[in-house]
């Protein structure tokens, strides 16, 4: 019995081999045989890669703040005439407060693929799991979360390229467990299997951190301010920010309110903050307005007399008004009011100011009534010339006062500041005085001329040769020639 399954042991062998020898040949002879189709299928051109990864577990505690906004003004109304000035001061107050707190566990690493065949990857996959095990109960790693890591940055890989995907995969984690994170990573192109995913399955062990890492929003901001001042008010300084905040907190500045034009009127002066959180740049506003009072303007008194330029005053000395000689000396110039109105500026503010003051005192005292503005200006400059002297640059700070100054006496002496100006004035001759030479008893140019000179017999009043001639030419007498 044994030796006749021995014998027929011996005759499968040698069909078996047989069977081979035949399909050997009739594959070299290109037969279309099953078999020989699986070997042609087995040697199809295709690609290999390699692969590995990295885990690190993550606990995130993500803190969520919010911000609320007040703004406060004091005083609240101010009540300016014009040319008047009132101060107000802001506070804004900027509050924080947690609205969440939220713990976040997870994994979080890169899985490394490389391409090592000759042609380039097709149906590049990877799905990661995170597995658990939990002696005694549970002694093998068990999946309990698989997530399909993105590889759109680099879905195909050249031969020999390489690249690593990021993943992130929160999970609620399970009391002693522990962890392992498993990718699997496949192509449909692998050498030694075509047309299936295959690849290969890297793991790494991790574990979540004893204690979170913080991570808070919104925990700081930034306040901006934007005023509205209405027309005819200047408001300053214009402060707008921004101020950072990294917790409660406030903060307060000045600001000086002028009426530089309203009359008989009311606005309002509009101050808006507006708070912006530093991460997700939600916004906060707060208001605080001041209610401005203007009252009525005060109504100039009606216009009395009129005014002449320098050039007039310097052209008509006789007409100077009486207390006002063009021979005094002018303050500290060394120089009379009369020299000092024919002396160029080139450029010296002294002189500037000087020709524009001595017109206007000039028509002040022939009985211009000037406005409150020039009267300033006037009583300003006789103190200012009362201790400096010629020899101030038009173009240095104290110059440029002294222009500001003459503009206004100069507006005044064209009347174009209420005052009007004379009509049917004639202006003399422009011709400067001699140096030492007073005021003269009249205009330059217009003095009586003498009835005759010296050693110069008396002209008769009528020219040679132009006597008066008779009523009736000789001949020509009443009732001859008929």
């Amino acid at each position: 019995m044994r030796s006749g399954w021995l014998r027929l042991a011996v005759v499968i062998g040698v069909a078996a081999l047989a069977l081979v020898a035949f399909g050997t040949v009739m594959a070299a002879a290109g037969s279309s045989s099953g078999l020989a189709a699986v070997v042609s299928a087995e040697g199809k051109p295709g690609t290999s890669i390699e692969a590995s990864k990295t885990a690190e577990g993550f606990w995130t505690r993500i803190i969520t703040y919010d911000w609320s906004l007040t703004k406060s003004v004091s005083p609240d109304s101010l009540t300016l005439a014009r040319g008047e000035s009132g101060v107000v001061t802001y506070t804004i107050t900027a509050t924080r407060q947690q609205v969440g707190e939220t713990d976040i566990f997870g994994v979080r690493g890169t899985i490394c693929v490389t391409n090592t065949g000759k042609v380039k990857t097709q149906g590049l996959a990877i799905t990661d799991v995170v597995e658990y095990k939990k002696p005694p109960a549970v002694t093998d790693f068990t999946p309990f979360l698989t997530v399909t890591v993105d590889v759109s940055e680099k879905p195909v890989l050249g031969p020999g390229e390489s690249h690593c995907y990021a993943y992130e995969i929160p999970f609620t984690p399970i009391p002693d467990a522990i962890y392992r994170n498993v990718a699997y990573v496949t192509i449909t192109n692998h050498g030694g299997h075509p047309g299936v995913p295959f690849g290969p399955a890297p793991k790494a062990g991790f574990s979540l951190p004893d204690s979170p890492t913080m991570d808070k929003v919104d925990e700081s901001a930034s306040v901006r301010d934007e005023e509205q001042c209405p027309t005819g008010f200047t408001c300053a300084p214009s402060e707008t920010g921004p101020w950072p905040f990294e917790d409660s907190g406030s903060v307060s500045f000045t600001k000086t309110i002028t009426n530089k034009s309203s009359c008989d009127a009311t606005a309002e002066l509009r101050n808006v903050a507006t708070l912006t959180e530093g991460d997700t740049h939600e916004t906060h506003m707060a208001e605080a307005g001041v209610h401005l009072t203007a009252p009525p303007c005060p109504v100039p008194p009606p216009s009395v007399g009129c005014v002449l330029t320098q050039g007039f005053w310097k052209t008509h000395p006789n007409a100077w008004p009486a207390g006002y000689s063009p021979s005094s000396t002018f303050f500290l110039s060394e120089k009379t009011w009369l020299e000092v109105l024919w002396t160029a500026p080139r450029g010296d503010a002294y002189y500037i100011l000087a020709h524009q003051y001595i017109a206007a005192v000039l028509n002040v005292a022939n009985g211009a009534t000037p406005p409150a503005e020039v009267s300033d200006v006037i009583d300003a400059a006789t103190a200012w010339f009362g201790s400096h002297s010629p020899g101030v640059p038009a173009s240095s700070p104290e110059g440029q006062t002294l222009i500001q100054w003459a503009e206004v006496l100069e507006a005044f002496n064209e009347g174009m500041m209420g005052v009007p100006h004379c009509e049917n004035v004639e202006a003399g001759p422009a011709t400067p005085p001699k140096k030492g030479l007073g005021r003269p008893e009249t205009p330059p140019g217009l003095e009586k001329r003498p009835e005759n000179k010296p050693n110069q017999e008396q002209r008769p009043e009528t020219p040679p040769g132009q006597e008066k001639r008779p009523e009736t030419p000789p001949g020509q007498e009443k009732g001859k020639g008929k």
